[in-house]
């Protein structure tokens, strides 16, 4: 490199060095030559011109041989952030969507290199090739809005927004990974006032209206910004079997301060019943096999299916006297897992409690915590494989979810934003009938039955 160009790559990264947001964990500076003949038109309704190339639609086919690691990694990582969750510390109620995380994660993993890739796979739990098909898989499974009348309608749409630097350049192979494995869909847009509304806009359309003002339109994006790589996932469900009106009715919800406020609690009778020994983690299978706990250690739980049965509402009770950050710092991801896999067919009186809220939180410092710190590190950040041109690094990743559980179903949605700047069994007979009451505080989890994978994570405290 001669000095001329030294000096043109020092002003560079002066200029850029605290720049780019990016949206959903996916970082890169994109080549928009590469696409400036391949235009489309626009998204109705959107200002922003997308470059989205015919690649988009040619994920390869479903690989399924991942699922079973995946949904344990997807658990862990979920339970992992969970324990770092401020919220959860402080007695809150938290949400987050491990698959949105890992989604925007495994995107921008596949332009980290060296020891920066290998703490991301870490985190992640598969090596980035494995991701990629597990969770194209994973995307390839879902149920959408052609399926059955009422079945649940479950979406997940990538997308990177630009703006227009012809200096700027991005690896070929990164971008091809973008469109071809997560299906991300790319606009050029000026990053002014009207870029935020357009990011706010898709992801109001992604997520049915459940997600809202993801960034301040009040004021144009920062002049530094260069890219936001965009994440939503929505979940829409009716239950297998509607609550009856005969069947809720108002009951106090007993807050960890002792406090008490009336919610509505719905019945229903459920097959399926968890119980587990929070100090051991072993997991009761069966009746033949029941564990020897006391109730100062005993997890239990039931599972309420949704229409088509593909996926379940999991709420699990914590033993009497134990907080909910108490439990979520003792449970670990091998544990629920181990819950989320063993599913014991036995009659259950179930009462939960209907609720929503919306959640919002900075993951950047927990990812931090649990491993993760050199991606944030604008010195050893390695994202070689997104951009030569420019040393990028994670400075923020934004996590946005909403919950809304009650008589009918669930709708449920989840963004992920990262911002990247520049820088150098068989059926029980004659069972006990089991009562779980969420009338207490409880953590709940969205669930695909077919592999297990949690699509939400969350802890509702009555607080909400």
């Amino acid at each position: 490199m001669d000095s001329q160009q030294q000096r043109n790559r020092s002003h560079l990264a002066r200029a850029l060095l605290f720049a780019g947001a990016l949206v959903v964990l996916t970082a890169g500076i994109l080549l928009l030559q590469r696409f400036g003949q391949q235009a489309g038109p626009a998204r109705p309704g959107l200002t922003a011109r997308e470059l989205t190339t015919a690649a988009a639609a040619q994920s390869p086919a479903a690989d399924t041989s991942n699922d079973e690691q995946g949904a344990h990694a997807l658990t862990e990582l979920a339970i992992e952030l969970l324990k770092e969750n401020e919220a959860v510390k402080t007695g809150r109620s938290a949400l987050v969507s491990p698959l949105s995380v890992a989604e925007a994660l495994a995107m921008t993993a596949n332009g980290a290199q060296g020891s920066t890739r290998q703490q991301m796979e870490t985190i992640l739990g598969l090596d980035v090739a494995s991701l990629n098909e597990y969770l194209n898989a994973q995307r390839a499974g879902l149920p959408g809005l052609d399926e059955q009348d009422g079945d649940p309608s479950v979406r997940i749409s990538n997308s990177i927004w630009l703006r227009y630097m012809p200096e700027l350049t991005v690896e070929t192979p990164f971008l091809q990974t973008a469109e071809t494995w997560y299906g991300a869909s790319i606009f050029s847009a000026p990053f002014d006032t009207t870029t935020a509304r357009d990011i706010n806009e898709w992801v109001r359309y992604e997520t049915d209206g459940m997600l809202d003002q993801l960034l301040d339109e009040r004021e144009a994006l920062p002049d530094e910004a260069m890219v936001y790589l965009v994440n939503a996932l929505a979940f829409e469900g009716a239950w297998e079997t509607p609550y009856d009106d005969a069947l809720v009715s108002t009951a106090p919800f007993t807050c960890e301060d002792g406090t008490q406020h009336d919610v509505e609690l719905m019945y229903s009778f459920e097959g399926t019943y968890f119980e587990a020994d929070l100090a051991s983690g072993r997991v009761a299978v069966d009746d033949q096999q029941p564990l020897a706990v006391d109730d100062a250690n005993r997890i239990t739980g039931f599972l309420k299916r949704y229409q088509g049965g593909s996926f379940a509402f999991v709420a699990l009770l914590p033993p009497e006297g134990i907080s909910i950050a108490d439990f979520v710092e003792r449970l670990s991801g091998t544990t629920l897992a181990s819950i989320l896999d063993a599913p014991r067919s036995n009659p259950v009186d179930a009462y939960l409690p209907s609720f929503s809220y919306d959640y919002r939180t900075d993951l950047a410092k927990q990812l931090e915590s649990l491993g993760m710190a050199e991606a944030f590190d604008p010195v050893r950040a390695n994202f070689g494989g997104i951009s030569t041109t420019v040393p990028l690094y994670l400075s923020s990743v934004i996590h946005q979810a909403h919950i809304d559980v009650d008589r009918e179903g669930t709708s449920a949605a989840a963004a992920t934003v990262v911002e990247m700047r520049a820088g150098a069994s068989g059926p029980a007979q004659q069972a006990e009938v089991k009562t779980v009451r969420l009338d207490r505080p409880f953590i709940y989890l969205i669930v695909d039955t077919r592999t297990s994978t949690p699509l939400f994570l969350g802890t509702y405290l009555g607080d909400a």
